[in-house]
C-alpha cells in the first residue's frame, strides 16, 4: 500500500468515521484519527512528572499553534484559553507535588467539553498515595488528524512516537488509527462499540487505565511499544527479527524499550473485507504472550438498552487479531523475507565479482 491508496481507502469511509453533534453538524463529537497512548507507572515521582511536562512541551513545539482551549485540575477543574503563558503554567502544574496531588490536564483544538478536536494532548496521573493503595496507572494521550501522515508526515509521526517513548518511558502503549472522543465520551460509548466492531484497525483508547494493565499490554495498533523488561521475555532482537521475518514490519529499539510497527501504513481492518490485517496478526502472534489476560470493561455497560462494551466483549475485542484456535501461524512470505547479515555479505561479494568482471581493464579504457 502507498500513500495514495491509504488516503483513498480512508476517505471512502470518512463519513462512517465522523459522528457529529445532533444540534450542530459542523461539530464532531467522535471521530477516527491518529491516537497515541502511553501508560506509565510511578509517574507521581518528581522525575516522572518532569517527563510528562517534557512530553507536553514536545507536543506544543510541533502542534501548539493548533491548540485553543483546555483545562488543568481534577476536582477543581480550571478552564483556560491556550496561550504561551497558560502553557508555562501547565508545565509548572504538572511538576507539582506528585505524591500528594494528582495531575489532570487536557488541551484541544476545539473549545468544547462536548465536541472533539483533531489535535489534543491530555494526561491523568493519580497522586502517589492513591497509586500505592490502588495500583492505579498514569495515562498520556495525544490526537492528530490523519492528514498529518501526508508527504513527510509519516516519517515525522514515527519520529514523534520515538521521542515520546524515550521521554515518557512507558510500560506499554500504542499509536495509529484510533477513536478520538470528547471529554464527555461516556455519552457515545454505544457508537464506539459499533465502530470497533466494524473497523478492527480503529483502537479504543479510553482516558484512564486500570491496575490490571500493569501485568500486560492492553492494546495493539500500527505502532505498539513495550518496556525492555517485558520484551526481553520474548528473546533477543535477533530472535524477534527471526519471528517477525518480514521487511514490512519495523522493530525499533529505543533506550527504554522496543517499538513494533505493523506495516508502512495503518490498517482499517474493515470487518467484511480485512478483519485480520496480515501484519497486525503477525505482530500480535509474537507479542500476545505479554498481553494482559483480562482487560476489564472498556465501557460502563448499557444504561438504556443500547449496546456497549462489557468485560466479556472487551476481552473479545482485545483478541480481535488472534488466529482461530488450532490455526498454525502463517509462514513468512518469501517476497518480504529479511536478508540475513551473512546473505547480505554474500550478495555484496557476488556484486563485487560482477563489477570486477565487467569493468574494463585500466589499459583498455583508452582503446577504441
Amino acid at each position: 500500500m502507498n500513500e495514495e491508496q491509504f488516503f483513498k481507502d480512508f476517505d471512502a469511509h470518512r463519513w462512517d468515521f465522523t459522528i457529529v453533534d445532533e444540534t450542530d453538524e459542523e461539530q464532531p463529537v467522535l471521530q477516527v484519527g491518529l491516537v497515541a497512548t502511553f501508560y506509565l507507572i510511578d509517574a507521581y515521582l518528581p522525575v516522572r512528572r518532569k517527563h510528562i511536562a517534557e512530553a507536553f512541551e514536545l507536543f506544543c513545539k510541533h502542534f501548539g499553534e493548533k491548540l485553543v482551549w483546555g483545562y488543568t485540575g481534577g476536582e477543581n477543574m480550571i478552564e483556560q484559553n491556550f496561550t504561551p503563558q497558560t502553557m508555562q503554567d501547565c508545565i509548572s502544574y504538572i511538576q507539582s507535588d506528585g505524591f500528594a496531588e494528582s495531575a489532570a490536564l487536557m488541551w484541544s483544538s476545539n473549545k468544547s467539553f462536548q465536541n472533539v478536536g483533531t489535535y489534543m494532548f491530555d494526561a491523568y496521573s493519580p497522586a502517589g498515595w492513591y497509586e500505592k493503595v490502588h495500583s492505579s496507572i498514569t495515562t498520556v494521550r495525544l490526537y492528530l488528524p490523519i492528514e498529518e501522515l501526508k508527504g513527510s508526515g509519516k516519517k515525522n509521526f514515527e519520529e514523534l512516537i520515538f521521542k515520546m517513548c524515550n521521554i515518557l518511558r512507558p510500560l506499554h502503549g500504542a499509536a495509529g488509527l484510533g477513536i478520538q472522543h470528547s471529554y464527555e465520551w461516556e455519552n457515545y460509548q454505544h457508537v464506539e462499540y459499533e465502530l470497533v466492531q466494524e473497523y478492527r484497525g480503529a483502537d479504543l483508547c479510553i482516558p484512564s487505565g486500570n491496575k490490571k494493565w500493569r501485568t500486560g499490554y492492553s492494546n495493539l495498533n500500527w505502532y505498539s511499544y513495550l518496556a525492555h523488561h517485558w520484551v526481553s521475555k520474548l528473546g533477543t532482537t535477533a530472535d524477534l527479527l527471526e519471528q517477525l521475518n518480514d521487511i514490512r514490519i519495523g522493530i525499533l529499539p529505543y533506550e527504554w524499550g522496543t517499538i513494533f510497527r505493523a506495516g508502512d501504513w495503518p490498517a482499517l481492518g474493515k470487518a467484511d473485507v480485512d478483519p485480520r490485517p496480515e501484519l497486525y496478526v503477525m505482530v500480535n502472534e509474537v507479542l500476545k504472550p505479554l498481553r494482559v489476560s483480562n482487560i476489564g470493561s472498556l465501557h460502563y455497560g448499557s444504561i438504556a438498552g443500547e449496546v456497549r462494551l462489557n468485560e466479556r466483549t472487551s476481552n473479545q475485542w482485545m483478541r480481535r487479531f488472534d488466529l482461530p484456535n488450532d490455526s498454525p501461524r502463517p509462514p513468512p512470505s518469501p517476497l518480504y523475507r529479511r536478508i540475513s547479515a551473512a546473505e547480505q555479505q554474500q550478495l555484496n561479494a557476488s556484486r563485487q565479482m560482477l563489477d570486477d568482471l565487467f569493468s574494463p581493464a585500466p589499459d583498455d579504457k583508452f582503446k577504441l
